[in-house]
């Protein structure tokens, strides 16, 4: 094989691969709308429906999201904000935090009132001991106890919030992502239009 024969298979190579890179990077920024809204549809939406009342919009359509932080690695981190409105008035701003529990993060998605009261809380993600620690989720008792609390109240695990028995480290994550969550609402409520 002479070196004209190698160069050539390596610029037919070279090539190719652009041609399937570029072909795949199309794809993804082509569908990238559209897995961004059936993530939420199917992960984010039931536990919206749990925690939202009297709204006549579509919250998962009419949803901003906002630049709440960094990650490790410096780059932004976005939180997305979902408007509950009645009459075209925001009547209450839902969206998703998370905090370490036994077998990983947990999620939980909360909404606010305008008054500064929380509306609802539902768990969106965890992967816990099923049986255990995914009674979280599954005891609608469990969420309903930081229902018409005002976000100055104290949702620490014991005080006004009290725990599943034997899911004490998932009733703490639930407990610790609405405390984190009432602080990311805090700081940003004055982007969110509220």
């Amino acid at each position: 094989m002479s070196l004209r024969d190698i160069i050539k298979m390596i610029v037919v190579l070279t090539i190719v691969s652009a041609v399937c890179g570029g072909g795949l990077a199309l794809v993804r920024i082509s569908t990238a709308d559209q897995i961004t809204y059936q993530k939420i549809k199917f992960i984010k939406e039931p536990a919206l429906k749990q925690i939202l009342v009297g709204y006549d919009n579509d919250p998962v359509s009419d949803r901003k999201e906002i630049v709440t932080g960094k990650d490790k690695k410096g780059k932004d981190v976005a939180t997305t904000f979902f408007y509950a409105k009645k009459a075209g008035q925001v009547i209450t701003i839902a969206f998703e935090t998370e905090a370490p529990g036994f077998a990983g993060n947990v999620g939980v998605m909360m909404a606010v009132k305008p008054d500064g009261t929380m509306q609802g809380v539902a768990v969106t993600t965890l992967s816990e001991t099923p049986g255990v620690g995914t009674r979280v989720k599954e005891d609608p008792s469990f969420c309903a106890q930081f229902v018409g609390k005002p976000l100055t109240a104290n949702f620490s695990l014991g005080a006004e919030i009290q725990g599943l028995s034997g899911a004490t480290v998932s009733s703490t994550a639930v407990s610790n992502a609405v405390k984190s969550g009432v602080e990311l609402y805090t700081k940003h409520k004055s982007q969110l239009g509220f």
